[in-house]
């Protein structure tokens, strides 16, 4: 009896033994292991910071380009007026609808244009033979255009069409 006693006692000190050893090792690595965490952490915030700065140096020439290139073509960063979008919207319609200046000059058709101007767009309405209304929103910085549709009895509400393009386009 004494000798299973004993060597029980043994075999815990063993594994006591056993288990301190272990973590031990496992908290000096886990030392090594935040060292490691913390240098690649600041490896990795070395490499952001670099991008960022890498980024922001060709964000600025890419706009002295864009600045460059825009005086070169005689380009001005003016807006668009109400009359220069009516004028580019009617060119789009003749160019998406070539029968219709000609049903526009005609008493036979009665085909309609109206413009609003407002701080951020400008609105242009084309009001069809056929009653349908399209409505151009236009951005007069950068003539960016979208238009919707109503057509009464039809569609009750104004929807957004897929047309889509740049005014400057058809000015």
């Amino acid at each position: 009896m004494k000798k299973k006693i004993l060597l029980m006692f043994i075999c815990s000190a063993a594994l006591c033994i056993a288990a301190c050893t272990s973590k031990e090792e496992s908290s000096s690595s886990g030392d090594e292991t935040v060292t490691e965490a913390e240098e690649a952490e600041t490896e990795t915030e070395t490499e952001a910071e670099e991008t960022v700065t890498e980024a922001e140096a060709n964000e600025e020439n890419n706009t002295e380009a864009e600045a460059e290139d825009t005086a070169e073509a005689g380009e001005t960063t003016e807006s668009i007026t109400a009359d220069e979008a009516l004028s580019a919207i009617k060119n789009y319609c003749y160019t998406q609808n070539p029968d219709l200046e000609s049903m526009e000059e005609s008493d036979e058709y009665t085909i309609s244009w109206d413009v609003e101007v407002t701080e951020s767009q400008i609105v242009v309405l084309y009001r069809s033979y056929t009653g349908a209304e399209t409505r151009y929103y236009i951005d007069p910085s950068t003539g960016e255009t979208y238009s919707t549709e109503l057509v009464p009895g039809i569609i009750d509400e104004e929807e957004r069409t897929d047309e889509s393009f740049n005014i400057k386009d058809y000015l």
